[in-house]
């Protein structure tokens, strides 16, 4: 999970900060190898747990274990289960808060808001994922099972149970690399934001949602194979992964088609 913070961190700081350097500094870069290294390095330690497990045979041990409800377990449930009373307060609360720092700073507001909607993207995802209510898993992978072969094989490898590396991160990395190499490159970016603009969000914006959803599938990987924060490991259903993917269609197809145009807008004007 270190390596995905890192690399979300440093890819959001990287494309909030374009007008500000000439040419990023290499810890930019480096932050970015670093995260990467740390997913990569996360996954293999997984797979070859899950390979030691299934030698041990083992799995009746972590049933058992999926059956215990923790403290933790029991806090998120019950904070899932309230989820618009609390987020309903949380929200007012912060709008008050922002409306009267604006009076003295918008500048300062409107940051804040950034950061607020960055932070609240990260305990609605963590909160959905890690939350128990799963329906019947076997029923689900039944009914929403492809029937083509070929389907199926898509579905396989974008099934965000079995590794962290989701379409969300790279859509994430190559707008954040497409950044680093204008600057490297003296390559100006043209982001159509002013006057009538092209495309309903930014560059800068589809990277703020794909940061949220590359943090949601992280977590299905990581719950549906160890424990975390003493919530314990707990198999992922299908129609939550479906969900996921519902989102990912949306989201990363349009930042895709938007990161395309604005290469062609900059290399046909630039």
């Amino acid at each position: 999970m270190l390596g995905i913070f890192i690399v979300i961190l440093d890819g959001l700081w990287i494309v909030q900060t374009y007008d500000v350097y000439d040419n990023y500094p290499g810890s930019a870069w480096s932050l970015l190898a670093i995260g990467l290294s740390l997913m990569l390095l996360a996954y293999f330690m997984i797979q070859h747990k899950q390979q030691r497990r299934q030698q041990d045979s083992t799995k009746d041990k972590v049933s058992r274990k999926q059956e215990e409800r923790t403290d933790a377990q029991q806090f998120v449930n019950r904070i899932w289960r309230e989820r618009e009373m609390i987020g309903g307060k949380m929200i007012l609360f912060l709008l008050v808060v922002l409306a009267m720092i604006a009076i003295f700073d918008l500048g300062l507001a409107l940051h804040m808001l950034q950061v607020s909607i960055f932070a609240g993207m990260i305990l609605f995802a963590f909160f959905y994922i890690m939350n128990d209510d799963r329906g019947d898993l076997k029923e689900q992978e039944e009914d929403l099972k492809p029937e083509s072969p070929f389907m199926q094989t898509v579905v396989r490898l974008i099934d965000y149970r079995q590794h962290p590396f989701s379409l969300g991160l790279f859509v994430f990395i190559i707008i954040v690399l497409t950044f680093l190499m204008s600057r490297r490159l003296g390559w100006e970016l043209h982001f159509e934001t002013g006057g009538n603009p092209l495309y309903v969000m930014s560059l800068p914006t589809a990277a703020f949602i794909s940061s949220g959803l590359t943090f949601a599938c992280g977590l299905i990987y990581i719950n549906q194979h160890s424990d975390f924060f003493g919530l314990r490991q707990t198999k992922q259903g299908t129609f939550r992964l479906f969900q996921i993917h519902f989102y990912e269609i949306i989201a990363c197809g349009a930042s895709f088609f938007i990161w395309l145009g604005i290469i062609v807008l900059s290399w046909l004007f630039g």
